[in-house]
C-alpha cells in the first residue's frame, strides 16, 4: 500500500498499541521531583499528565505502580512536550535485557 504525501500520523507511527490508565507517578527530571499521572501506556512508552515545565530530550526516571507488572522503577526519555503533558520513550522495552 503506498503512502500519500507522507503524512502519517503519530498513531500511524507507533510500534506498541497504547493502553488508557491512571495510574500515579513520581519522577525525577533534572534531579527534582515531580508528580502526575501516567494516562495511557505501551511496551515503549506513556504519557503522563502533570505540571512543570520540561525539554523534548530530558532524561526521566519513574517509580509507579501498575497490577499488571507491581513496582516498576524505569528511566527513559522525554521524546514530545504538550500542555501539561509529556511524551516518555522507554530507555529499552523492559523485556530486553
Amino acid at each position: 500500500m503506498a503512502q500519500q504525501g507522507g503524512n502519517m500520523t503519530t498513531k500511524d507511527k507507533r510500534e506498541y498499541v497504547r493502553r488508557p490508565v491512571d495510574i500515579p507517578v513520581d519522577f525525577i527530571v533534572q534531579g527534582r521531583l515531580y508528580q502526575g499521572s501516567i494516562r495511557n501506556i505501551s511496551e515503549d512508552g506513556f504519557l503522563i499528565e502533570t505540571e512543570g515545565v520540561f525539554s523534548v530530550g530530558q532524561n526521566i526516571s519513574m517509580i509507579y505502580s501498575f497490577h499488571l507488572f507491581g513496582r516498576e522503577n524505569r528511566a527513559g526519555r522525554i521524546i514530545w512536550v504538550g500542555s501539561q503533558v509529556i511524551g516518555v520513550k522507554f530507555e529499552k522495552p523492559k523485556n530486553n535485557k
